[in-house]
């Protein structure tokens, strides 16, 4: 088991990560709201509003989302994000990435 983890910078593809996952056989995953370095910089400290620009995308929030699978399923994911999440090569789009897990308690049983 493996805990897959995307991070989308545009809240609208969200939605359809989670769809994919479901045509994936991903049954379950945690949607988070959160702030990135750079949105929390120059929101906290306007001293550093100038730099803004090392930080693209850092104005708008992030949505982190986990789901806790078999690593085959995490590998279509990853290959899911990178097609929903667009050129991710790009700063300020998105990243996504696989930890390997130990044990695991609580979880359905995913779709055959």
């Amino acid at each position: 088991m493996v805990l897959l983890v995307c991070i989308l910078k545009d809240y609208r593809r969200v939605e359809d990560l989670l769809l994919g996952f479901v045509g994936l056989g991903i049954t379950g995953a945690t949607v988070v709201e959160a702030r990135g370095m750079g949105q929390i910089i120059s929101d906290e400290h306007p001293l550093f509003v100038s730099i803004r620009g090392l930080f693209p995308g850092s104005l708008r929030e992030s949505h982190l989302v986990f789901s806790v699978t078999d690593a085959g399923r995490a590998q279509a994911g990853l290959g899911l994000f990178e097609q929903i999440a667009g050129d991710v090569d790009q700063p300020g789009t998105g990243v996504a990435f696989t930890l390997p897990v130990g044990e695991v308690r609580g979880l359905a049983r995913e779709i055959e």
